[in-house]
């Protein structure tokens, strides 16, 4: 079997329980009895159908492990033998890249898997030798990994021997998690601990797509985070009391901090937790001496032309990725005066191009580009193209005979983030689309489906890319078509109805001009004095 037969398990002993892999240190924290078939049934009648299911689990956990075992040493491999790499940890994006492509996963998961696969191989090979025999499950050894992840080689190499110590094959998952955590303590133990401000981030989390709700996730120093909380606080409880006040007195004017310009209706004050969120969410950042940019942040927000007519409550989407609530893209809807079209092909979803005649893109262009690449277009990157990140001609342009070198067209034009901008520019990763797809080539093959990407990592490995698209065209194009059908049937019915009615008026008006053709008119006679008798 090759590389794989390592998948085997091995150093049983008799009784079924893993034996002893020499190399290893004795064991200084044991099991109270060694797992055995005999310990995996002690809850299960031997021999029942249920005992066979619990073997049967257990042998998969075990395949499940030397499996994980064995994707690791290929990482591992991989890793160290990439000529762009060199098993340097720091220089490793461009392995992530190409794994990505293997795994079809993010690139941040990628990097992540090759620097767990290259710990677990090279600096806990202790450990890993439980694992790839199946005796460590997959689950634990996530778990060991997360725990030495900010820990040095010297560091992790120490928690490797304390756990190999331990008898992992037949402990507790709660023996296990406990060494682990005082492994972690006793290999960092004297090290200084990392600097409060090195934790300071903020972040959204949290998001809430059914709500249209996010929350924003504030990290730092907790001096730092009190009195960030005490002065919000001072704050609000400031302009509470200036709201009472004013609605109290009557005062002439605009109430203090009435954003939604009621509280006079109301006739009291906002809550201190409605204060907290419109004084942070309504107020100027104090960036001095660099001035704060008057309008420092868009936000594309796509609403389908259905939700908008009140056809259905399709949602709408944040910068192409995030539904929004059909309710609360109306309100938004209704507050701008100004809606920018957005067409799009009506069965893929894909927008459909404009153009430009300079280097720079339009600003309809960049729009659309944003679109097309809510996050960077290299495969697997999941970077956010909308603040940090750099419009990319794919056939360079020619400054000084723009004619000969790539157009400033859709076609020709992506969007990076810097970390991979610098990598196209170095060479290292170079993408091309097919000239069939070029609107300029004239050959009529042009498709309106989104444009694809082939990216060449590092001159050897080939992925693809597509462009984003409006999820919810090929909705809003069935919801209009099922309202024109409805709206055509409605107008057939209605025509054969006059058509009936017509019909009908003209047969009365036949029918009674029959019958006043045919009745006998009998002019007025004698009296009957004056009549001749009937003899």
């Amino acid at each position: 079997m090759g590389d794989f037969e390592e998948l085997r398990p091995e150093h049983q002993s008799a009784h079924g329980s893993p034996g002893r892999e020499e190399g290893l240190p004795e064991w200084s924290v044991r099991a109270r009895r060694p797992l055995d078939e005999g310990g995996i049934l002690a809850e299960v009648e031997p021999g029942s159908l249920e005992a066979g299911r619990a073997l049967a689990l257990h042998r998969t956990m075990r395949t499940r492990a030397s499996l994980h075992a064995h994707q690791l040493r290929q990482l591992a491999t991989f890793f160290r033998e990439d000529p762009e790499v060199r098993g340097v940890l720091d220089d490793a994006e461009v392995t992530a890249l190409k794994v990505a492509a293997g795994l079809r996963c993010s690139y941040a998961r990628a990097w992540a898997h090759v620097r767990d696969a290259h710990v677990a191989v090279e600096w806990m090979p202790l450990t890993f030798a439980y694992l790839r025999r199946g005796d460590l499950p997959e689950q634990w050894h996530h778990y060991l990994l997360r725990h030495v992840r900010r820990l040095t080689e010297e560091q992790t190499r120490a928690v490797d021997a304390h756990m190999a110590a331990v008898e992992i094959p037949s402990v507790s998952q709660d023996t296990f998690e406990k060494q682990v955590r005082l492994a972690v303590k006793l290999a960092t133990a004297g090290t200084p601990p990392t600097p409060a401000s090195r934790s300071r981030d903020v972040e959204i989390a949290n998001i809430d797509t059914e709500a249209g709700t996010a929350s924003l996730m504030v990290t730092g120093p907790i001096l730092e985070i009190k009195a960030l909380a005490h002065r919000l606080d001072v704050a609000s409880r400031t302009v509470q009391r200036a709201q009472r006040h004013a609605l109290e007195d009557g005062a002439l004017g605009p109430v203090p901090f009435d954003i939604e310009g009621d509280l006079a209706e109301r006739g009291r004050a906002l809550s201190l937790r409605t204060l907290r969120y419109a004084i942070l969410t309504h107020s100027v950042l104090d960036t001095d001496p660099v001035e704060e940019p008057a309008s420092p942040y868009k936000l594309l927000v796509t609403v389908p032309a259905t939700t908008l007519l009140g056809l259905d409550d399709a949602p709408a989407m944040l910068e192409g990725m995030t539904p929004v609530p059909a309710e609360q893209a109306r309100a938004l809807a209704a507050g701008e005066r100004t809606w920018q079209r957005i067409l799009t092909d009506p069965i893929t979803g894909a927008y459909l191009p404009v153009s430009a005649t300079t280097y720079h893109p339009t600003a309809q262009m960049r729009l659309q580009l944003r679109l097309r690449h809510p996050i960077c277009a290299v495969p697997g990157c999941t970077r956010s193209t909308v603040m940090a990140a750099e419009d990319d001609h794919i056939i360079e342009y020619d400054h000084e005979h723009p004619g000969e070198g790539g157009q400033t067209s859709l076609w020709n034009l992506h969007r990076l983030c810097w970390q991979h901008h610098q990598m196209k520019t170095a060479g290292l990763i170079d993408p091309a689309r097919d000239r069939r797809d070029d609107p300029a080539s004239g050959d009529g093959t042009t498709t309106a489906g989104p444009l694809e990407t082939t990216w060449k990592i590092d001159r050897e490995i080939r992925a693809r890319a597509r462009e984003n698209t409006d999820l919810l065209t090929p909705h809003t194009a069935e919801v209009m078509e099922r309202a024109w059908r409805t709206h055509q049937r409605a107008h057939d019915g209605a025509a054969r109805l006059r058509t009936q009615e017509k019909a009908g008026l003209r047969e009365e008006r036949t029918a009674g001009l029959a019958a006043h053709r045919g009745r006998r008119i009998i002019p007025p006679g004698p009296t009957i004095d004056e009549a001749a008798p009937p003899f």
